[in-house]
C-alpha cells in the first residue's frame, strides 16, 4: 500500500489547534508544562495494553513514533502507522511506543525548544533499551502552531516554504537520531489535514 496515499479527511480549519498556537506556545503555557504533556502521552503509549492483549515491558517492538500535540492528527497518525510499507496494521497494534510533544520531531530538535531535547533522546534511549525498536517514525504536520513558533511565520506562509522549513527540520532530526543511535531506521513525513503524508527523505 502507498504510504502517501490520503487515508482519511478531516474538516480543515483556518486556524490551528488552539493548544498549539504560537501565542499559547510563548505565553500563557510554559515549555516545561508541555514536555510534561508529552512525557504523560509516552508513559501512556507505553504502558497502554488491550484487554486480552497484554506484553511484557520490555520485548521486541516495531518503532518510536513522534508526533504533535495537536489533536486533529491522533487518529490520522494512528492511521498511518497501519500503513507503513512492510508492516500489517495487526502487526503494530499495540506494538509501537510514542513520544508526543508539540511540533513533534520539530519540538524534539530545534533550538527554540532546547529545554524540552534531553527529554526526548532519554525517552528514545529508554525505548531502544526496553524494546528493542528498529525504527522511528517522525510526523509533522500542515499548519502547525509550534513550526510558526520556532520557524516565524513567513517562514511557513505557503505550502512550498512550509515544506522546505519541514524538510530542513526532519532532516536534522534524521540527522540527529543517526549519530545517537546509529542502529536505527528514521522515516520522516509531513502530514496534511487528510492523512496523506509527503515523506521526506
Amino acid at each position: 500500500m502507498n504510504p502517501t496515499r490520503p487515508i482519511a479527511t478531516t474538516e480543515t480549519s483556518a486556524y490551528s489547534c488552539m493548544c498549539c498556537t504560537p501565542d499559547r506556545l510563548s505565553a500563557g503555557h510554559s515549555r516545561r508544562g508541555f514536555l510534561g504533556l508529552g512525557a504523560a502521552a509516552v508513559a501512556g503509549g507505553l504502558l497502554a495494553m488491550t484487554p486480552g492483549q497484554s506484553q511484557a515491558a520490555s520485548g521486541n517492538y516495531e518503532a518510536m513514533l513522534v508526533n504533535c500535540i495537536d489533536p486533529r492528527f491522533t487518529t490520522l497518525s494512528w492511521q498511518y502507522m497501519g500503513l507503513l510499507h512492510g508492516i500489517a496494521r495487526e502487526k503494530l497494534t499495540d506494538n509501537y511506543s510514542q513520544f508526543v510533544v508539540a511540533g513533534g520531531p520539530i519540538g524534539a530538535i530545534h533550538p527554540k525548544f532546547a529545554s524540552w531535547h534531553n527529554t526526548f533522546w532519554d525517552n528514545l534511549d529508554i525505548t531502544v533499551s526496553l524494546h528493542h525498536i528498529p525504527r522511528v517514525v517522525a510526523l509533522t504536520h500542515r499548519d502547525c502552531g509550534a513550526a510558526k513558533l520556532a520557524f516565524g511565520e513567513a517562514k511557513v506562509a505557503t505550502k512550498e516554504d512550509e515544506t522546505h522549513a519541514h524538510a530542513e527540520a526532519l532532516m536534522a532530526f534524521r540527522a540527529a537520531v543517526n549519530k545517537r543511535q546509529p542502529k536505527l531506521s528514521v522515516i520522516t513525513g509531513i502530514m496534511d489535514l487528510t492523512g496523506k503524508v509527503d515523506l521526506i527523505g
